[in-house]
């Protein structure tokens, strides 16, 4: 019997810092975001509340490059992808674990420098050269270039 599921994760949130990106020894781009999700709603005295879940999101090859040129701190950005979660031992011999967002794509919602410009978004995966380390597959679920749809646009 088939067994099915679903790991995908869409955000929209501020960023806490500039991106971190390293380059592996392939030149392979990597980058390390912390997203600010807030959400804000009345709690049962009619005062308001904001929560805040701090998520660090993973961006490869060009999306890493993306991140490094046009993401700073506090810009709004949504990103797409999917959980991951890594275990380790402690010199300690204490088992932990984290999970992070693995970004397949990324969108800078709020233009550059607030110019008002059209959102910025990174290359898809299946443009890029290749998949992210360590997995066999991930198919780019926005990989959509037919055009089909097109004459639907009110634009």
């Amino acid at each position: 019997m088939a067994k099915y599921g679903l790991n995908q994760v869409t955000l929209i949130g501020n960023l806490g810092r500039d991106p971190e990106v390293k380059y592996l020894d392939q030149g392979i781009a990597f980058a390390n975001l912390w997203l600010a999700c807030t959400e804000s709603y009345r709690d049962k005295n009619g005062n308001n509340v904001d929560r805040t879940e701090w998520v660090s999101v993973n961006l490869w090859r060009s999306h890493a490059e993306f991140a490094a040129k046009y993401c700073r701190k506090g810009a709004t950005v949504c990103v797409e992808g999917r959980l991951t979660t890594r275990t380790w031992d402690t010199p300690q011999g204490e088992k932990r674990s984290k999970t992070d967002v693995e970004g397949r794509r990324i969108i800078l919602l709020d233009g550059r420098s607030g110019s008002g410009e059209l959102p910025l978004t990174a290359v898809p995966v299946s443009q890029t050269s290749g998949n992210f380390p360590g997995s066999d597959t991930h198919p780019d679920l926005h990989s959509d270039t037919s055009g089909e749809g097109m004459d639907d646009l009110p634009f």
